[in-house]
């Protein structure tokens, strides 16, 4: 895993990934990096956090699907909860939320909340920052597409003691 995590750590910038789209799209998901970083999570490398959220200062919300995929999957498998920060940053962003629909709309592309929710999805479980996850998370609960509705349920049902470190820090 040395090898993965150098290749990791030389990437000064991110490679050409992969936007969701739906049907009728050929080729690979992943690019190299996505696919080393996914494998430093697989791989359980403890090392390999620090690396990864050193990529995360590297995403913005013009970043394609998979880099964010990448992230938050490896970030999810290793459980660093060094990672939440980072990732609640990453959230903060102007254009990284609010993908969650309320009511009925015709389908606006599918990269955006995918990424929206995976990226709460690993924030969540990695113990949230500042509540933006489970804001995030609440949001889709209720949204008209219900794949997202029962996933982000689903996510908020199985992990009912994760507490928010901001909050936890503030409480008497």
């Amino acid at each position: 895993s040395e090898a993965l995590l150098e290749f990791v750590r030389k990437a000064d910038k991110w490679d050409k990934g992969w936007n969701f789209r739906g049907m009728g799209q050929y080729g690979p998901a992943l690019s190299e990096l996505d696919r080393h970083i996914i494998a430093l999570g697989m791989a359980r490398e403890p090392a390999a956090a620090a690396v990864i959220i050193d990529k995360i200062k590297l995403l913005t919300p013009a970043s394609e699907f998979s880099h964010h995929r990448a992230v938050a999957l490896a970030l999810e498998m290793l459980g660093d909860k060094s990672a939440a920060e980072p990732l609640g940053r990453l959230l903060s962003q102007p254009g990284m939320t609010g993908q969650a629909k309320h009511e009925p709309v015709a389908d606006q592309g599918r990269s955006e909340p995918l990424r929206e929710l995976i990226l709460a999805r690993a924030l969540y479980r990695l113990g949230d920052y500042n509540g933006i996850a489970r804001k995030i998370l609440e949001s889709y609960a209720t949204d008209v597409r219900g794949h997202y509705a029962r996933h982000a349920a689903a996510i908020l049902q199985a992990a009912p003691d994760t507490k928010d470190k901001k909050a936890e820090k503030a409480a008497p």
